[in-house]
C-alpha cells in the first residue's frame, strides 16, 4: 500500500500532462504533484476496503465469485496484508514524508478539483479507510497472536490521543477496537478450535496478552478502551475454557483460567467497562455518523459479545454479585437526581448509581437493542437475563434503569411486529 519510486516518477509525469507544470510555482508544483500521489494511495486503499466490503457486507452476489475472493484475501492476510494495514494505521500517524509529514512539510496539497486540502486531513481519511479495512478482515480470517497484540499496542496509542472532539480519530479507534472485539468473539463462538492459528488455540499468547490486558492505564480514555477490550478478553477466556476443559482434565490449567477469568470480571465491574462501551463509544457522535454498514457491524458484535456474557454461568454469577451490591449501596428512598441540583454535590452522597456497573450493563443492553432492534425478536438469552434483572429490586435507581430497558426492548418488539 505504498507507491514504489517507479509509481512516483509517473506521477510526476502525469502531473506535468495533467497540470502543465511549467511556468508554475515551485509551491504549487509541489502541491498538484502530492495531490496525485494522495489520490494514487487512497484509491489504493479504497479498492482493498470495496474488495473486503464485498466479502463481508454485500448480499446477493455469486456464491462460487465470493468464495473465490474471499479464498484470494485468505492468502493475502497469510501473505502478510493485514500486519500491513496494522503497521499502515500506526506509521501513517507519524510525523514522516509518508504520514503527516514533518512540522516543516508543507501543510496542505492540491486536490483533483484544484481545491487546497490539509495533508492531515487527508492522511486522517486514509486512517480511517485502513481501520475499516482491519475490522473487516478480522470477519474473513481471525487474527493471528502477534497481529492481536500490535493491533492492541494500536489501540492503546490511538487512544491516548484522541479527544471528544476528534471524529475521524475517534472512529479510527473504533475501527480498531472492533477489530479486536470481533477476533475475540467470533474466536470464542468458533467451532474451529484446532486450528493453531486462532488466538485461543496459543497458551503462550493466552498468558503474555492476559497479562497485557490486566494492565491498567492512567489515561482515562486509554484505560476506558482497553476496558472493552478486556470484556471482549474474558468472554473468550469463558468460552474457551469451556471447551478446553472438555478435551483435557489437567487441573492446574483449569484453576489458572478460572483466576484469570474472575480477575478480568473484577476489573471490569470495577472500571466499568458497560458505562464506558455505552457513553463514549455507543452514544458518541463520531459512532453515530460513521458509515452506516460499519456501525451495523460494530454494534451486530456488541450484541454477541452480550449476549456470551450475560449467558455464560461464571459472568452471571458476576452479575449477581453486582446486582446484590447495587441494591445494598444505594438508598432505597432517594429518586434520581435533578439536573438542576447543585453539581457540586455528588451522586453518592444523594444514593445516585454513580458508576454502579449494574445499573451500566442494564442501559448497555438497551442501548444494543435500541440501535438494532431486530436482535431483540427470538433472543431467549436476552429475555432471560431481563427476567432475571427485573427481580428484587430494593430501590428506586435500580427500579428506574431497569424499567428503561424493558421499555426500549417493548418499544422495539412492536416496532418490528
Amino acid at each position: 500500500l505504498n507507491l514504489n519510486e517507479i509509481e512516483c516518477v509517473r506521477l510526476l509525469v502525469s502531473a506535468n500532462r495533467e497540470w502543465v507544470l511549467y511556468g508554475r510555482e515551485p509551491l504549487e508544483i509541489y502541491r498538484l504533484a502530492a495531490g496525485l500521489w494522495y489520490m494514487e494511495r487512497r484509491d489504493l486503499i479504497t479498492s482493498l476496503y470495496i474488495l473486503l466490503r464485498s466479502v463481508v457486507l454485500d448480499q446477493g452476489l455469486d456464491a462460487d465469485l465470493m468464495y473465490e475472493i474471499q479464498n484470494q484475501m485468505e492468502a493475502l492476510f497469510s501473505d502478510g496484508l493485514r500486519q500491513r494495514i496494522i503497521t499502515l494505521v500506526k506509521e501513517l500517524n507519524r510525523e514522516e514524508p509518508s504520514g503527516i509529514g514533518r512540522p516543516s512539510s508543507e501543510r496542505y496539497v492540491l486536490d483533483f478539483r484544484g481545491a487546497l486540502v490539509e495533508r492531515r486531513a487527508i492522511v486522517s481519511r486514509e486512517r480511517l479507510s485502513l481501520s475499516h479495512c482491519l475490522a473487516l478482515s478480522a470477519l474473513i480470517k481471525l487474527m493471528g497472536p502477534k497481529e492481536v497484540k500490535d493491533t492492541f499496542s494500536i489501540l492503546k496509542d490511538c487512544a491516548a490521543e484522541v479527544n471528544e472532539n476528534s471524529t475521524v480519530e475517534l472512529q479510527i479507534t473504533y475501527g480498531v477496537l472492533f477489530s479486536l472485539v470481533i477476533t475475540f468473539v467470533s474466536d470464542a463462538l468458533s467451532n474451529s478450535h484446532e486450528k493453531t492459528s486462532l488466538p485461543s488455540s496459543d497458551s503462550s499468547f493466552r498468558h503474555e496478552f492476559h497479562e497485557l490486558v490486566m494492565k491498567t492505564c492512567n489515561d482515562t480514555t486509554a484505560e476506558g478502551f482497553v476496558g472493552v477490550v478486556r470484556l471482549a478478553w474474558t468472554v473468550l477466556l469463558m468460552l474457551t475454557q469451556d471447551r478446553n476443559s472438555a478435551r483435557d482434565s489437567v487441573i492446574n490449567a483449569f484453576s489458572r483460567a478460572v483466576t484469570d477469568i474472575w480477575s478480568c470480571l473484577d476489573i471490569i465491574c470495577r472500571l466499568n467497562a458497560f458505562k464506558f462501551l455505552r457513553e463514549r463509544v455507543m452514544q458518541a457522535a463520531a459512532y453515530q455518523n460513521d458509515d452506516d454498514d460499519i456501525v451495523y457491524m460494530y454494534t451486530g458484535y456488541a450484541h454477541k459479545l452480550m449476549m456470551c456474557f450475560l449467558s455464560h454461568p461464571t459472568s452471571r454469577d458476576k452479575i449477581k454479585e453486582i446486582k446484590e451490591k447495587a441494591m445494598n449501596a444505594l438508598s432505597p428512598y432517594s429518586l434520581p437526581q435533578d439536573h438542576r441540583e447543585d453539581p457540586n454535590i455528588s451522586g453518592e452522597q444523594i444514593g445516585q448509581p454513580i458508576n454502579q456497573p449494574f445499573v451500566s450493563l442494564l442501559e448497555l443492553v438497551g442501548e444494543i437493542y435500541q440501535k438494532e432492534p431486530e436482535l431483540v425478536h427470538g433472543n431467549e438469552e436476552l429475555w432471560t437475563f431481563v427476567v432475571y434483572a427485573g427481580e428484587d429490586h430494593t430501590n428506586t435507581q435500580t427500579l428506574v434503569a431497569f424499567l428503561g430497558l424493558l421499555s426500549t426492548l417493548v418499544c422495539k418488539m412492536f416496532t418490528i411486529c
